[in-house]
């Protein structure tokens, strides 16, 4: 066997001193354990034997290959006090058959017919937008996707008044489990249904949320929806291996929160980062707007347009690459497991940072900086597949990589056609790593250009 390095540590007073920058910045934490003992280290906390692992060989092994010897860590099985048994927290064979009943409606086909949508949503959030005027364009963008799935969710005639009633809920609801999931105290009281007042507001707007949910199953189940095409109706539609058995409401609900959390977090998080980034390198927003103009101008973007817009999607490619909203996963070991050839006993966390990998200089030349053309050429045609894997990996690959990527692209196309945006002079922010990668300050962009 391989030995695994470790850290110099007198127990507890080692973690002690270490948990404020662990808790308060995971990132430089992570950084610095595995500059000083590599790829695979041991770096245990009290109570957990917790490994780093940052070799893509071997994410690839926990993720697909050896996937059936780990599970979820802790802090995903407290998660099933918000998303239940969804996609995101669920194991084995019920994991395995919600996926392929979930399947078709991330169908292709499915994602085609959504794009309408999506640009529909993007225009009503910016049809305010004058010259001159300073934009909040993290705020933009958690409207615009949180109005993309509610309307594909739920049906694309829902009236306004509810969907900024359902949007407000799941976003605040969003905003207070980002505060509990990136504290360990949290994390353990939440998991004990310990309700200090802020775990007594989640509970409280988990209730209001669910309640809008439920009659909006309760009135699919009383009408027949065969004919839609919305989430909800897909979800109710679905059947089982032996096309008999459906989902129970229960469920349903579970995955319509997986969804809302999967479709508007993540997806919000990265069109922020993308705009940022646009904004700090004018010289490769020349390039966007340019191709942009060429392929649109200023009509509507159709899908058929998606395909053609190489250099944004190049873009979004990079940004995925520094700034990965699922910036971090760990599983647990459910038994012993060997892999090249380093020993991992059971119960062991292996816990990595995509953030970490996406930046390692092994793979990536100049790692920190931002350069979508690297996507174009051969520097990249020969990566080890999970240098690169913001989606996840293996049979817990995000089921909605397809609609996340048809909704980056067509926001930004979009808006791109109608707009000319630049950052706000002096304006500059870093990273805040709690349930996503966010910006730590909101984003804010002045109207430079309106196009008729």
């Amino acid at each position: 066997m391989r030995p695994i390095p470790t850290r110099t540590r007198i127990p507890i007073l080692t973690d002690l001193l270490e948990f404020r920058q662990m808790v308060g910045d995971p990132l430089g934490f992570s950084k610095d354990m595995v500059a000083r003992y590599g790829d695979v280290c041991y770096i245990p906390v009290p109570g957990v034997k917790n490994y780093f692992i940052h070799d893509p060989e071997i994410i690839k092994e926990v993720l697909a290959t050896q996937s059936g010897k780990f599970c979820k860590s802790r802090m995903y099985r407290a998660l099933k006090r918000f998303l239940g048994e969804g996609l995101f927290t669920s194991e084995g064979d019920f994991h395995r058959e919600q996926r392929r009943m979930i399947n078709p409606a991330f169908h292709k086909q499915r994602i085609q017919e959504y794009a309408e949508t999506m640009v529909d949503c993007t225009l009503n959030e910016t049809k305010t937008w004058i010259e001159g005027n300073v934009i909040n364009i993290s705020e933009a963008m958690v409207n615009i996707t949180m109005q993309v799935i509610t309307r594909t969710m739920f049906g694309s005639s829902l009236e306004l008044d509810l969907i900024e009633k359902v949007s407000s809920i799941i976003t605040r609801l969003m905003v207070i489990a980002g505060k509990i999931f990136q504290n360990p105290l949290y994390i353990l009281l939440f998991e004990k249904d310990i309700r200090t007042p802020l775990i007594k507001e989640f509970y409280e707007l988990k209730k209001e949320a669910f309640s809008i949910i439920d009659k909006f199953i309760l009135d699919g189940r009383n009408n027949s929806h065969n004919e839609r095409t919305d989430l909800l109706s897909m979800l109710l539609n679905a059947k089982d291996e032996d096309g008999g058995k459906g989902m129970s409401d229960d469920q349903i609900r579970d995955e319509v929160m997986t969804i809302f959390l999967a479709g508007h977090e993540t997806t919000s998080t990265a069109l922020s980062w993308v705009w940022y980034l646009l904004g700090t390198h004018p010289d490769i927003g020349e390039q966007f707007y340019k191709e942009i103009q060429e392929t649109i101008g200023h009509r509507k973007p159709e899908y058929n347009d998606y395909q053609n817009l190489v250099t944004t999607r190049n873009i979004i490619k990079e940004t995925l690459r520094l700034y990965p909203p699922a910036w971090t996963f760990a599983r647990e070991a459910k038994e012993d497991v060997t892999i090249n050839e380093y020993f991992f006993p059971k119960g062991s966390l292996l816990c990595t940072l995509t953030y970490l990998v996406h930046r390692d200089a092994k793979y990536f030349k100049n790692p920190d900086e931002f350069r979508p053309d690297r996507w174009q050429g051969d520097e990249t045609a020969n990566l080890p597949k999970y240098a690169w894997f913001p989606f996840g990996g293996g049979n817990r690959m995000c089921i909605g990589e397809g609609f996340a990527w048809m909704e980056a692209t067509m926001i930004l196309a979009i808006i791109a056609s109608k707009f000319r945006l630049e950052l706000k002079k002096g304006f500059t922010t870093t990273m805040n790593p709690g349930f996503t990668l966010r910006p730590k300050d909101n984003i804010q962009m002045v109207v430079s250009k309106v196009y008729n």
